[in-house]
C-alpha cells in the first residue's frame, strides 16, 4: 500500500453523453490533447501523472514533487486558453467545454483505485451541481474550476498565485450524503453573476462588509411625535412641527404649526395647543 500527501486532480467534459459515437470519440482525442497542451505550457510533467482514464474525465493524483502553484494557477490558465482556441471555430454542441476540480490531500491505493475521503472530497466538489450551473449560465466559458477550502486557504488566499481571491465565490457542495463547501472560479468569466440553487448572486470573499450593500428602506409605521424649538425675528417666518411642540420665545411676522408632516391641518399664529387656537 502507497501512501502520500499530493495534488488530485479531475475533470469531466459536459454534454458528453448526449454526444453520437463519432463526436464523442472526437472529444476524448480533444481532451486528451488539451490537458497535455496545458501541462506542456505550464512545465508540468504528465506522464508522470497516475491517471484514471473514464471516456470524457479523468481522474489523476500528482507527484509529491509537483509545485502546487504551478497546477492551480499556470495549470489552469494553460487550459482555459486552450480550450478557447480548440473551441473558436466548433459549433456549441461541439465544443470542448469542462469542469475541473483540485484537492490536495490524502492518497492511498486500492485494488480498484484510490480509497479514502480525499479522494471523495475531490469527486463530490467535481460532481456537485454549482459547477454544472455555471457552464449552463455562462455559454462564453469553456473552464470551471472548483478548489477545496484547504487549497484555497493556504494557497490562493494566501497569495501564493497570482489568482486574485476575491475572483472566487464559496459554494456548497451537497452530492449524496457529503456536505460541505468549495471555491468556485470562471477564469473567463464572472463568478458572482451566477445564480445559484439559494437563488442569489453573492459579493466575492474579499468584499468588505456593507460595500456595494443597499439595505432595505423600512417604512415609518407610527412615527414619535416631533418636538422642535424655534426662535426667530424680524419678517421671518417658522413652521413648527409636532403634537407638543413649543415656541418660548417668538418675534416672527408668521409663525406655523402643523402635526407630524400633515399641512393640512396646519394653523398660524404665535403659540398653538391641540385644545384651543386661542392666543396665549
Amino acid at each position: 500500500m502507497s501512501f502520500q500527501r499530493s495534488l488530485l486532480v479531475c475533470c469531466d467534459l459536459k454534454s458528453y453523453g448526449s454526444a453520437d459515437d463519432l463526436l464523442q470519440r472526437e472529444l476524448q482525442e480533444l481532451l486528451v490533447r488539451s490537458l497535455d497542451r496545458a501541462g506542456e505550457e505550464a512545465g508540468l510533467d504528465r506522464a508522470s501523472w497516475r491517471r484514471q482514464a473514464k471516456g470524457d474525465e479523468e481522474w489523476a493524483v500528482l507527484p509529491a514533487s509537483t509545485p502546487e502553484g504551478d497546477v492551480v494557477d499556470r495549470y489552469v490558465r494553460a487550459l482555459d486558453a486552450e480550450l478557447a482556441k480548440t473551441n473558436r471555430y466548433r459549433v456549441p454542441e461541439a465544443k470542448l467545454r469542462m469542469r475541473m476540480a483540485i484537492h490536495f490531500g490524502t492518497t492511498v491505493e486500492g485494488a480498484n483505485g484510490y480509497p479514502g475521503q480525499d479522494a471523495v472530497l475531490v469527486s463530490r466538489l467535481l460532481n456537485s451541481e454549482p459547477p454544472h450551473a455555471a457552464l449552463e449560465q455562462s455559454p462564453g466559458s469553456d473552464l470551471v474550476v472548483v478548489l477545496s477550502d484547504t487549497l484555497f486557504t493556504s494557497l490562493v488566499a494566501a497569495r501564493y498565485t497570482t489568482l486574485r481571491p476575491e475572483d472566487f465565490r464559496r459554494v456548497d457542495v451537497r452530492v449524496k450524503d457529503f456536505r460541505g463547501h468549495g471555491w468556485m472560479w470562471l477564469p473567463s468569466g464572472d463568478v458572482h453573476a451566477l445564480v445559484l440553487d439559494d437563488g442569489t448572486a453573492e459579493p466575492g470573499p474579499a468584499a468588505e462588509p456593507g460595500v456595494g450593500v443597499t439595505e432595505p428602506v423600512s417604512p415609518v409605521v407610527n412615527p414619535a411625535p416631533v418636538n422642535q424649538h424655534a426662535v426667530a425675528t424680524g419678517g421671518s417666518t417658522v413652521i413648527q412641527a409636532g403634537r407638543d411642540a413649543r415656541v418660548s420665545t417668538q418675534n416672527a411676522d408668521v409663525i406655523q404649526h402643523f402635526d407630524r408632516n400633515d399641512q393640512r391641518g396646519s394653523h398660524f399664529g404665535p403659540v398653538y395647543r391641540r385644545d384651543t387656537d386661542e392666543r396665549a
